[in-house]
């Protein structure tokens, strides 16, 4: 620009001097003079060839402008293009020319930094192969062994926090007294490098446990095919009661349910071991070089373990099944159906024991949620056993641990039911109500996760009314069972006759009135008629 300039004013004076010649000719200033044709002659060229110089400018200034501009429009293609460009040559100095994206990848001005100390890392291996690499591309001028060397650079490296894709690509000389530059294409990819591991990670891992998970253990089979792993155990188990626990503390309860069995399973194994999410509530337990007895001990360190986990809403809970092969055999997944029935043997066992440690959670949750009276269920308990046998009810007709399973869990659905509704001090809305009448559903669902498919249609049947005008299915009469029947009856009983925060308790007088007033309509009246009798005899023989 500096040179265009000086060049621009030199045209200008020798222009002046054109000016004052043509000028001093026109007045007559030479006339007489005997090389006035001569010097006319002259500055008549002269003229020609400045008029041929203005030209040339002109067009020197055009194709200026279309270089600049085409300059321009490299410019903002590379500096929009989402790479970074830059470039250097035989010292290493990367030249002032570069691409912004340059400064964003890397945070800082690149220009006159040396090549391998911005690309330097902590893995020397990888620096030392780029001082090579840059080293060789600079000297040979064979095209061969150029593309053979530029090759064994990695597609992608890390540097500090950031993943990097490079491209390198020399540059060839433009004049035979110029050197070869290198180029060197970069272009940060280090989201789509953590998306790729998230998605890798999740291909072989579970998402909630972070465990790995069961396509982990069948791509990893084949290495199991060794004979250093043998004796090989195995270890099944599967999470007791989680379906009750999901339907009646909620699915973040039960996840957390999972999540400390994955810790405790962990936690009880070696590093060696694999431990791994089978499915849904099991879980699977590889523990390579390890004979029958080593795995027992396993399998009461995890047991051990479960009992003393602390804030949970129920108790810890696993079933396992073992099973060890001593030698190296073709089919290893005979291994795991022998300890998946065994597993299940042991779930069967504990079935019972587990199922009664999950209700009284399921009551424990109950006091503690709403606003129960904790002896509520044990009076109901009393006066239903006591109804049944002044009825004379059959065993044919009603089993008596049924009747005690569902005094016990007849409130069950109350768990999903929000707090301001039942303890609300005055009348429900539609939509309150709305809500209040999905309790007998979900008491329904929650008895079918421990299998108890009576009680479980007696809760949903507990506000059908005889009449039909109850809820959920508008049963009447004898089609609702008469567990339900009987238990509606002494249930209004005591809730009439004890205080709510939202209300005061009725007389026993009050209550049997207001019994009467639904005998027929919202009770069996036959059973009214008995509960009645029983509640006015003399003491001796009243419930």
């Amino acid at each position: 620009m500096i040179e265009r300039d000086f060049q621009r004013q030199l045209f200008d004076k020798e222009l002046r001097v054109l000016e004052q010649a043509l000028l001093d000719i026109a007045e007559g200033k030479y006339e007489g003079n005997e090389f006035l044709t001569d010097y006319k002659l002259i500055v008549a060229n002269y003229e020609k060839l400045l008029t041929f110089t203005r030209r040339i400018f002109k067009i020197s200034d055009i194709q200026a402008r279309n270089l600049l501009q085409r300059e321009n429009e490299i410019k903002n293609i590379l500096n929009n293009a989402g790479q970074g460009f830059l470039t250097f040559g035989q010292d290493l100095i990367i030249n002032r020319e570069y691409s912004v994206e340059c400064e964003k990848i890397f945070g800082f001005k690149i220009s006159r930094l040396n090549i391998l100390d911005l690309l330097r890392s902590a893995d020397e291996e990888q620096n030392a192969l780029f001082a090579e690499v840059f080293r060789t591309v600079l000297e040979s001028t064979e095209q061969e062994i150029l593309q053979q060397t530029i090759s064994k650079l990695p597609k992608v490296i890390k540097r500090e926090d950031q993943y990097l894709s490079i491209e390198l690509k020399p540059i060839p000389p433009s004049y035979e007294d110029d050197n070869l530059l290198c180029m060197l294409i970069l272009t940060d990819v280090t989201e789509k490098h953590k998306a790729q591991e998230q998605v890798a990670f999740l291909s072989f891992h579970d998402k909630l446990t972070s465990l790995h998970n069961r396509a982990y253990i069948e791509n990893w089979l084949e290495d199991l095919q060794m004979e250093d792993t043998f004796p090989l155990s195995v270890i099944m188990a599967d999470l007791n009661g989680l379906k009750l626990s999901n339907d009646v503390f909620g699915h973040i309860q039960g996840d957390e349910l999972l999540i400390r069995l994955a810790k405790v399973l962990l936690q009880c194994t070696r590093k060696t071991d694999i431990v791994a999410r089978w499915g849904g509530d099991e879980f699977l337990i590889l523990l390579p070089s390890t004979d029958s007895e080593a795995c027992e001990k396993v399998a009461e360190r995890i047991i051990a373990s479960c009992k003393q986990q602390e804030g949970l809403p129920t108790e810890l809970s696993v079933s396992l099944g073992m099973a060890t092969q001593k030698k190296f055999t073709k089919n290893i997944s005979d291994l795991f159906g022998v300890a998946e029935n065994r597993m299940y043997s042991d779930k069967l066992l504990k079935s019972k024991d587990v199922r009664n440690r999950l209700i009284l959670s399921v009551e424990r949750e109950l006091h503690k949620r709403f606003f129960e009276d904790p002896g509520h269920v044990e009076r109901v308990g009393y006066l239903a056993f006591n109804l049944a046998k002044a009825a004379e009810l059959s065993p044919g007709s009603l089993d008596l641990d049924n009747l005690n399973l569902m005094t016990r869990l007849h409130d069950i659905g109350k768990v999903g039911i929000p707090k301001e509704i039942l303890g609300k001090g005055t009348e429900l809305t539609n939509q309150e109500w709305e809500i209040m009448q999905r309790h007998s559903e979900i008491g329904f669902r929650m008895a079918q996760s421990i299998d108890e498919l009576v009680v479980a249609k007696a809760i949903l049947a507990l506000r059908e009314h005889w009449d039909g005008s109850g809820y959920p299915r508008g049963l009447k009469g004898d089609q609702i069972p008469v567990l339900s029947r009987l238990v509606a009856i002494v249930d209004a009983y005591d809730v009439m006759t004890h205080s709510r925060p939202y209300r005061p308790a009725k007389s026993k007088e009050e209550a049997i009135q207001e019994l009467k007033q639904g005998s027929g309509k919202q009770f069996d009246p036959s059973l009214i008629d008995l509960f009645i009798s029983e509640l006015t005899k003399p003491a001796k023989g009243a419930i």
